[in-house]
């Protein structure tokens, strides 16, 4: 275990040895967490299982509280960039969603999850992932709040490599503004950028006029100030998705042959990733929106998806029949993949496999 740690959120280091664990009490307010000395060695373990430990003092209004295994991982820490209209929320939601299913065609990869912050995790599947997925609610615009986890996940691989994967989801008008208490550039290594098919003109409304996103800008020119001397790209690995492609895949035929593609075992198909980064990259060209690509070109790793978290429009707040997921698991994998926690092979295109597109 590191003697030393950096706050993923406020880039302050911490004295992770040193720092005492904490717990949340039924108030909501954190208390040092102390053994009992006739309880045993089980039992501790067991209690420092939701655990915390701060990145400043215990009850300091600006302190940060991380899981208090935290360093014995990995951190994969990804952060989510996009317009507040782009619907990266609702993508995220069913991002988490599909992870945590757990289901057989993700343990075909040897992947395992479980939450590594129980409190986190539990809050955000009921307040949002739950309300959506189940009760087919719109969710309502991220709100500029103070910036922490929106999730954090156990990701265990075949090889028994374990990740401690974290979800930055961000205001949109927090990027916009520069706002200088969203600190995590320093601390993030997988991006996820969000494209809005509304924004793009000639797409899904020939009146919209706005030239690339905003969001994708300040990340780009934050993560930039990061030292690093004599590279042309940025050394972080990006997935792009087009999100809400089920509004472009009667229009597009491309657009279409793609969404037609779904199901557990394609999403978990990695070796079509560079076939659809190309299709992908060639539709938004072909359509002048070279400003949306601007990550996929400063990023030294790259790929690009179609993808829509709910399948429908929404009527007033919630969404009817044809509700559903439609590749929303696969941007995730490949960034897995670009990241370490999957085998990178695993998105070698298949011999022969083009022609099945």
């Amino acid at each position: 275990m590191s003697a030393v740690l950096e706050c993923p959120i406020c880039l302050r280091w911490i004295d992770w040895d040193g720092t005492p664990p904490v717990v949340f009490g039924p108030d909501d307010r954190p208390e040092v967490l102390r053994k009992d000395p006739r309880e045993d060695d089980v039992a501790w373990r067991t209690r420092l299982q939701t655990a915390y430990r701060p990145c400043s003092g215990v009850g300091s209004p600006d302190s940060h509280y991380l899981p208090y295994d935290y360093a014995d991982y990995k951190a994969v820490i990804i952060g989510v960039f996009g317009e507040s209209r782009s619907g990266k929320s609702h993508l995220v939601a069913a991002m988490i969603s599909r992870l945590c299913a757990n289901d057989a065609a993700l343990r075909r990869l040897g992947l395992t999850v479980e939450p590594l912050d129980l409190r986190t995790h539990q809050q955000y599947m009921s307040r949002t992932v739950e309300p959506f997925i189940r009760g087919r609610r719109r969710l309502d615009p991220t709100q500029p709040l103070p910036v922490v986890f929106t999730d954090a996940l156990k990701v265990t691989n075949r090889d028994g490599d374990a990740f401690a994967v974290s979800f930055f989801d961000v205001a949109g008008e927090q990027l916009e503004r520069s706002d200088p208490e969203v600190r995590f550039f320093g601390s993030v290594n997988a991006l996820l950028f969000v494209i809005d098919p509304d924004s793009i003109p000639g797409l899904t409304q020939p009146a919209a006029t706005a030239i690339g996103d905003s969001t994708f800008e300040e990340a780009l020119k934050r993560l930039g100030g990061r030292p690093a001397p004599g590279r042309e790209f940025l050394h972080l690995p990006a997935a792009l998705v087009v999100a809400k492609a089920d509004l472009l895949r009667y229009s597009f035929d491309l657009v279409g042959e793609w969404m037609s593609r779904s199901g557990p075992a394609e999403e978990t198909d990695l070796s079509t990733a560079e076939q659809e980064s190309e299709d992908v990259y060639a539709f938004l060209v072909e359509r002048r929106a070279e400003p949306w690509l601007r990550p996929a070109e400063k990023c030294y790793r790259s790929t690009l998806h179609f993808a829509s978290a709910t399948n429908v429009s929404a009527t007033e707040s919630t969404y009817g029949d044809g509700f559903g997921q439609r590749r929303v698991l696969k941007p995730l994998l490949a960034l897995f993949a670009m990241a370490g926690v999957l085998n990178d092979e695993l998105m070698r295109p298949v011999e022969g496999g083009e022609d099945a597109t």
